[in-house]
């Protein structure tokens, strides 16, 4: 075998010993992209469960006892909605700010600046917030349970009729009238 040939199949023996880990990465790579794709569902929807809402407030404050006794827990018959219905956006954008901002929630509690002794004094401040954004959003997340046949307004006592008619031209969204309906309302002292 001359030099050139010789050349010509180290060069070939190389390649092919490259290709085999290269081949290799695409099916390992994949396999990693799903599995870190299910992690992440997965933690989006337990996240999204009562049970991890409740993890931190039914040992914190009335909150889960407020909303037990809400119409929105359901009473066996009504599907209820749950805490991420009300407080998680849908859209992928938006929920991931919420998620991100609740990561923080989260730090304070660990961190004893949010402790069940200063919960109460600090609630009406987080409860503005919660409205600022429902206002913000005009509502979307009650709006995405309230539409089709969960709001026919033919159905409503005529003054909340009435009133669901004109939100839109008093530049009103849902917040503006049920604050209080699932937690109870707090006013800033």
């Amino acid at each position: 075998m001359n030099h050139v040939e010789n050349n010509k199949t180290r060069w070939q023996r190389l390649w092919q010993w490259l290709k085999k880990p290269l081949l290799l990465g695409i099916p390992i790579g994949v396999v990693l992209l799903f599995l870190g794709a299910g992690s992440f569902q997965g933690v989006m929807v337990l996240s999204n469960q009562n049970a991890f809402c409740f993890s931190c407030h039914l040992t914190m404050d009335t909150i889960v006892q407020e909303y037990q006794a809400s119409s929105h827990y359901g009473d066996g018959i009504d599907i209820p909605a749950t805490c991420a219905d009300c407080h998680v956006p849908h859209p992928f954008l938006e929920k991931m700010k919420v998620k991100i901002v609740a990561i923080a929630d989260i730090y304070h509690m660990m961190a004893g600046t949010v402790t069940k002794e200063n919960f109460e004094s600090l609630r009406p401040a987080m409860a503005e917030g919660v409205w600022e954004v429902m206002k913000a959003n005009d509502s979307s997340t009650c709006r995405n349970c309230h539409q089709g046949d969960n709001f026919v307004l033919e159905q409503q006592p005529q003054r909340a009729r009435l009133n669901h008619q004109q939100m839109a031209s008093r530049g009103e969204t849902c917040i503006d009238c049920h604050q209080g309906l699932t937690h109870n309302r707090i006013v800033e002292k």
